[in-house]
């Protein structure tokens, strides 16, 4: 009976471990052929960098937002979005300005 008190802290630790760990898990990589989004447990996902419009902060909400991980949202050109769940390459590159500097970088000028 004494366990049932600690039920529901356990399973709110699981829930903080298991969101680390998918996005430890999970990848980035911007080339000029296109943004490589691998969100743990997902397949990868190759988006053209034609149809890349940035990357914007997710906003947190809720009692539990500070336990939550820092991600992203890819924009598109046609307007939809992306969930991207780590900020960063790993060539270094951290932070949505910073990925936002490697896409205009790697971008074709016209």
């Amino acid at each position: 009976m004494f366990w049932l008190l600690f039920l529901p802290l356990i399973l709110i630790g699981a829930a903080v471990v298991a969101s680390f760990v998918f996005v430890r898990l999970s990848s980035l990589r911007i080339t000029s052929a296109g943004v490589e989004i691998r969100n743990f447990p997902q397949a990868v996902k190759v988006i053209p960098l034609e149809q890349v419009d940035r990357f914007v902060t997710t906003e947190t909400a809720g009692i539990f937002a500070f336990l939550r991980p820092a991600t992203a949202t890819l924009l598109l050109t046609d307007g939809s979005r992306v969930a991207v769940r780590v900020l960063g390459e790993r060539d270094g590159v951290y932070g949505v300005d910073a990925l936002n500097r490697r896409v205009a970088t790697l971008r074709p000028t016209t």
